[in-house]
């Protein structure tokens, strides 16, 4: 256990400055071809994918290749997983080629098809382009497909506004977000937009600040007026902005923020499948993007979606009840609340109103530590379930 504490040290010492022609990589290689502890190789990999994150195509260092080769024999499945995102880094085709040939296998595992998927859009891989379109009806995929149209170059953007009006809401949100993150995606958004194939209302206001600033007065003669934020909010947003870059955030651990959401979120927000339903299901929301959500937990009544509005109904008993729209006929609303479901018939009711806030209570962040802060950060932009502590 000592020499995994102190090879553990080791490797996280090297990674902030890893790149293919340094030594610290060719230190990690070597380190993990003489390692014969899994736990130590994994954690030796997972180091060193990290710190080569965001570069492409670098010329394999030595020792790579011999690694490699013991990585795809090892009993340990995710070995080859991170042999082939590795390999991919390193420009590896036959890795590209395993991973595009998972992602077309819709029975595969699907934790192997969304780390092929996540890889082969880090790589920016062109022969992905040509699977997206399938991806967009592949719900397990679907919304990591929408985004990966952003960021794949040669990928037809037109795809996600010929299907637009086949998606869910989720969908549909990270269609427009991911046509607001490049100019020339903006303008086709613009199109759409004119055409009516999507409506000023489905764009959040948090979404019309970047592509106001995209695509400028000919995006605001469509949409209007961008609301602007309070001075006041703006200054909160840059202070807990700023924690966030200081060392001890990124050491946060994402189950005590697991733990922190469950207390503080999950009585009206769902993640993974657990949590309340009167406030939006976070899952497939855009939580990689750190002004997002700060915005949202900082700000919560800056942009509230329709659907999430502050009901009042006051019953002819005079019972007063707070929630939000789950359902609604001629007959009955149904009130998504905190304690859940209310069924109200219309008949019953004295006075409603629509106030134009959500349930979300502001000041949240003043609840809780500085180390529950970075964990609950840290766990609102995992991608998928973490173990509670």
């Amino acid at each position: 256990m000592r020499i995994f504490k102190v090879i553990l040290c080791f490797h996280f010492l090297l990674i902030a400055s890893l790149s293919a022609s340094n030594e610290s990589i060719r230190l990690l290689i070597k380190t993990a071809k003489g390692s014969e502890n899994p736990a130590v190789r994994t954690a030796l990999l997972k180091g060193m994918l990290k710190g080569l994150e965001g570069q492409t195509n670098i010329e394999a260092p030595e020792g790579w290749k011999e690694l490699n080769a013991q990585l795809m024999k090892s009993e340990v499945k995710e070995h080859k997983s991170l042999a082939r995102q590795i390999g991919q880094i390193f420009g590896d085709e036959d890795a590209s080629a395993k991973a595009i040939e998972i992602l077309k296998t819709k029975n595969a595992n699907l934790d192997d098809r969304k780390e092929s998927l996540k890889s082969l859009v880090a790589q920016k891989n062109q022969d992905l382009s040509a699977l997206l379109p399938s991806l967009l009806k592949d719900k397990d995929l679907q919304i990591n497909a929408i985004r990966a149209y952003g960021k794949i170059p040669n990928a037809n953007s037109e795809e996600l506004l010929l299907n637009y009006r086949d998606f869910k809401d989720q969908a549909k949100k990270a269609v427009i977000e991911t046509l607001s993150t490049r100019e020339d995606l903006a303008q086709k958004l613009l199109v759409a937009l004119k055409n009516q194939v999507i409506t000023t209302s489905e764009i959040p206001a948090y979404t019309a600040r970047a592509l106001k600033s995209i695509l400028g007065e000919e995006f605001t003669k469509i949409y209007g007026k961008t609301q602007k934020q309070s001075d006041s909010k703006k200054e909160i947003m840059a202070k807990y902005s700023a924690l966030l870059d200081l060392p001890e955030a990124s050491e946060a651990d994402p189950k005590l923020g697991r733990k922190v959401f469950k207390n503080v979120c999950g009585t009206c927000h769902q993640m993974y499948g657990e949590g309340g339903i009167l406030g939006p299901d976070l899952t497939g929301s855009n939580r990689a993007n750190r002004e997002y959500i700060l915005l949202n937990i900082i700000d919560p009544n800056f942009d509230v979606p329709d659907g999430y509005k502050m009901i009042i109904l006051k019953t002819k008993n005079n019972r007063v009840l707070a929630g939000t729209i789950a359902e609604e006929d001629e007959q009955k609303v149904v009130l998504n609340s905190v304690t859940g479901k209310e069924i109200v018939l219309k008949n019953e009711i004295q006075d409603r109103q629509k106030l134009a806030i959500s349930m979300m209570p502001e000041g949240i962040l003043e609840t809780i530590s500085k180390k529950e802060f970075y964990a609950l950060i840290k766990y609102l932009q995992t991608e998928e379930q973490t173990e509670l502590p």
